[in-house]
């Protein structure tokens, strides 16, 4: 039995594909984006959130925990995650729910029994099942037989992928993938590094080879102000939608709903000091893209 460690199933989404869709989230990336809004999924073990808003400051969570790993301060509860194991006894112990673990050990068949229970909306939208992360990559082997279950039921699937990992567990996941949304954070090498951690050779290439499978695409760019969304990455962006053949760019505005996991997560956000764009701005983007004869959407 394949298993991987889920840190959340969204139902009812309305993007990240056509219809009503369910959002299998999975840890584990090895991209660490400034912007990232879902800082949870960046490693592969559980973690543990605590909101110190709804803390009681009761210490029955210090007590239940057996590795030395939580103490207190003025300011709540603190947690040495060097000693955390994510074991959840502290979880239980808390009476205002202010400690939740993020992550959840799940075989395949727990993960498809849940996607199929939306298989009416699927049905009567269009929709169907996505995975997401983190990186699918890191937990190709554990989408694919995912998705093989998906098939035998005709449920349309689709991914969204950094495209940064192995070509061939990429291929072998597009075999049962309907639709693959891949981000394009940025077009230049130096500068994709600077605000991902890697470079994107290897994106890049995946790209192209993905793109003689034959599958949908659709090139995604997480607009980030000042940092990706000046007119030459859009430009550039364009030219590599147009080298491989891909019809569809979305443009994802910035946004800051992942403040508060950071604040529960102990993490710091870099990007405090930007702000959205104007609608008026993504709409020239928009007929930029447009005007290549590429068709756009802002969001996703």
């Amino acid at each position: 039995m394949i298993k991987t460690t889920v840190c959340e199933i969204e139902h009812y989404a309305v993007h990240d594909g056509p219809g009503i869709r369910t959002v299998v989230f999975l840890k584990g990336c090895p991209l660490k984006c400034l912007w990232c809004s879902n800082p949870e999924t960046q490693r592969r073990e559980n973690e543990l959130y605590y909101n110190n808003s709804t803390c009681a400051l009761c210490k029955k969570c210090i007590h239940a925990c057996e590795y030395n790993a939580l103490s207190s301060n003025d300011q709540g509860i603190v947690i040495d995650r060097n000693k955390c194991i994510a074991c959840g006894k502290c979880t239980d112990a808390c009476p205002t729910n202010s400690l939740r673990l993020v992550g959840k050990n799940m075989e395949v068949e727990e993960v498809f029994k849940e996607v199929s229970k939306d298989v009416l909306f699927y049905r009567q939208s269009g929709g169907g099942v996505t995975v997401s992360g983190g990186e699918v990559l890191m937990n190709a082997d554990f989408a694919i037989e995912l998705f093989k279950l998906c098939k035998d039921e005709c449920i349309h699937t689709a991914i969204e992928t950094t495209g940064y990992g192995s070509f061939e567990k990429l291929k072998e996941l597009s075999d049962y993938t309907d639709l693959i949304l891949f981000d394009v954070k940025h077009a230049n090498d130096e500068i994709h590094k600077e605000l991902t951690g890697v470079g994107n050779a290897l994106i890049q290439e995946n790209l192209s080879k993905l793109s003689k499978q034959g599958k949908e695409i659709i090139i995604r760019i997480p607009l980030i102000p000042g940092l990706n969304d000046d007119e030459d990455n859009i430009k550039n962006t364009i030219n590599i939608a147009k080298a491989n053949g891909i019809k569809e760019i979305h443009i994802l505005p910035y946004h800051t709903l992942g403040l508060d996991k950071y604040r529960k997560l102990k993490k710091d956000y870099k990007l405090t000091a930007i702000k959205k764009h104007e609608p008026g701005y993504l709409e020239s983007l928009k007929k930029l893209v447009e005007n290549s004869s590429i068709k756009c959407i802002i969001g996703g």
